[in-house]
């Protein structure tokens, strides 16, 4: 789905170099990830989708990656929230449904990514930049009723991965998004697959989702992989955030600048780090 920009809509400045990077390096892009609990506020009771993108807007973000929304949903007034926050930003957007039906029957989503545009649920990566080469890979249901379970059968919902490519100034970035499961040993399998698929494609990569661990079991997970988290702070949940389950992660560069901002109107706050890659990998092969 490409979007025109609307009138009246300005793009925000491009970003300085932060005083903490090297001089051969080059901040390719801003990345944000929010659960947006399909734009329903916490404190109002109601989704609103106008707020979502005030506060997407003020981020000066080049990519924000979005889980839980919904698309043709009765609950969010039948929008399809990619579609309007793409064109509400005057960006470019892409969705990947996990679940489909309606709220209350919905069943998980076809694994051969096959979709009918109807009501469903999911993830989805709003750019300002062209999105180009969209894979959506639905991650393998095993059966998880233990320690050691890396599928979706014990919390009863498929985890799905969108990836994509976004031009920047450093040559094409992989951007992949995912919502993992609730059960800690699921999520620390699970993003042990991701960071895979991830890293099939050549140059920067970076991952930005709701991984539902701590950080420090991120970290574990990533031992030896080549992949960074950005630490960031507590985005969990939005009201008195204890825990920091959203997370950014690079390969291929460094993250920096990194900031927690409000929930309104999600139960989890956003997060959003500026990617930092050397000046080299401004000629690496474009994914």
């Amino acid at each position: 789905m490409v979007i025109p920009r609307p009138p009246g809509v300005q793009a925000p400045a491009r970003h300085a170099l932060p005083s903490t990077a090297e001089a051969n390096a080059v901040v390719a892009l801003r990345v944000a990830t929010w659960n947006l609990r399909h734009g329903r506020s916490l404190r109002a009771g109601r989704v609103d989708l106008g707020a979502v993108a005030a506060r997407i807007a003020a981020l000066d973000a080049d990519v924000v990656a979005v889980q839980e929304v919904d698309r043709l949903q009765r609950r969010s007034g039948r929008a399809d929230q990619v579609v309007e926050l793409a064109e509400r930003l005057g960006w470019h957007g892409l969705f990947a449904a996990s679940m489909v039906g309606p709220a209350g029957a919905m069943r998980p989503a076809a694994p051969d990514g096959v979709d009918d545009g109807g009501p469903a649920y999911g993830l989805g990566i709003l750019s300002r930049h062209p999105l180009a080469n969209p894979t959506t890979v639905v991650l393998p249901p095993v059966d998880g009723s233990a320690p050691g379970g890396g599928g979706w059968l014990a919390d009863n919902e498929p985890r799905v991965v969108l990836r994509a490519a976004v031009p920047t100034v450093a040559g094409d970035v992989g951007i992949t998004t995912t919502h993992l499961s609730w059960l800690p040993w699921n999520a620390w399998r699970q993003v042990r697959s991701v960071i895979g698929l991830a890293a099939a494609r050549p140059g920067p990569a970076v991952i930005a989702g709701d991984l539902n661990l701590p950080r420090a079991g991120v970290r574990a997970a990533l031992r030896g992989s080549g992949w960074h988290v950005a630490c960031a702070g507590a985005t969990f949940p939005g009201l008195r955030p204890v825990v920091q389950l959203d997370h950014v992660l690079v390969r291929g560069g460094r993250l920096v600048d990194m900031d927690v901002g409000p929930a309104h109107p999600s139960d989890h706050c956003v997060l959003s780090a500026a990617v930092v890659v050397p000046d080299e990998c401004a000629v690496c092969q474009s994914i």
